[in-house]
């Protein structure tokens, strides 16, 4: 149950030994003229971030396990059961993925229409997202990201959520654990307001994550030569966003990952401990 602890309104004063321990208030914020909502984050419009900015990936650096597969199934399984008889042929469209037959967006689009169908009221998937999303922060968050983030709420940083997976559960997993920001690959509307399983643009994954995250630093109207942003990510896909961060984080980096980190400068933390031992490969 580490989810529970992450709210902002749960965190105490104290100060515990290791960095990654750091309990506090809430983050610092510029109030404009608004309410928190019950975890102490601002609701639209009650805040704008500061130049103090930490980034987390999702999937394995947040989370202890991917997401996407596990949502897919999870809405499946509470919609139309017999599309879990499907599983076998997603495994063999990753299988494909894995040998370079196509890319991450349309394998994703491919399992969206799949296990959710081409179109979907989101009024009608509101409540099985908020339910898995809150399963996620409850029950499958890193004691060392739980940590971790209890240190960037310290000392006052905007924190931004950034992934690859769908903003329609993403976002309310941002929601979860206090995120002032949530950067997700888009998926196209229909003009009624249905969900489709067609991305809009591209897939929020390696160049396309820094490309989103510059976006959002300009709409918030940040120059980035005046931002200190740190990124935390368990991938080597995530590079571009690393090197672009002024502190860089592999997270349970594979042997791979831990010689790019160790050649690229970006710190090793491994997320499976609350105190963020150092990872060794």
């Amino acid at each position: 149950m580490l989810g529970k602890h992450i709210g902002a309104g749960s965190l105490s004063s104290k100060n515990d030994a290791g960095p990654l321990r750091l309990q506090t208030a809430s983050p610092k914020r510029i109030k404009i003229e608004a309410d928190v909502n019950s975890r102490g984050v601002p609701l639209a419009g009650a805040w704008r971030p500061n130049m103090n900015i930490a980034i987390y990936d999702l999937d394995k650096t947040l989370t202890l396990r991917p997401t996407f597969t596990r949502f897919l199934l999870y809405y499946a399984r509470r919609t139309a059961p017999f599309r879990l008889a499907l599983l076998p042929i997603w495994i063999m469209a990753m299988v494909g993925y894995k040998l370079r037959l196509y890319g991450r967006k349309l394998l994703k689009q491919f399992g969206v229409r799949m296990f959710m169908g081409r179109e979907v009221c989101p009024a009608s998937m509101a409540e099985i997202t908020a339910s898995f999303a809150n399963n996620v922060f409850n029950h499958d968050l890193q004691p060392g990201a739980v940590a971790r983030l209890h240190a960037d709420r310290a000392r006052g940083a905007s924190l931004v959520l950034a992934t690859a997976a769908p903003e329609f559960y993403a976002q309310l997993i941002g929601d979860f654990a206090g995120f002032h920001a949530v950067i997700a690959t888009r998926h196209i509307l229909t003009p009624s307001g249905a969900l489709t399983h067609r991305i809009d643009g591209e897939n929020c994954y390696a160049g396309e994550k820094l490309r989103r995250v510059e976006e959002w630093l300009s709409h918030q109207a940040i120059d980035r030569k005046d931002a200190h942003i740190v990124f935390y990510s368990d991938d080597i896909s995530d590079s571009p966003t690393l090197d672009f961060a002024d502190e860089g984080y592999a997270v349970n980096p594979s042997k791979k990952f831990a010689e790019a980190a160790a050649k690229s400068n970006w710190g090793v933390l491994d997320f499976r401990h609350a105190e963020g031992v150092p990872h060794t490969p």
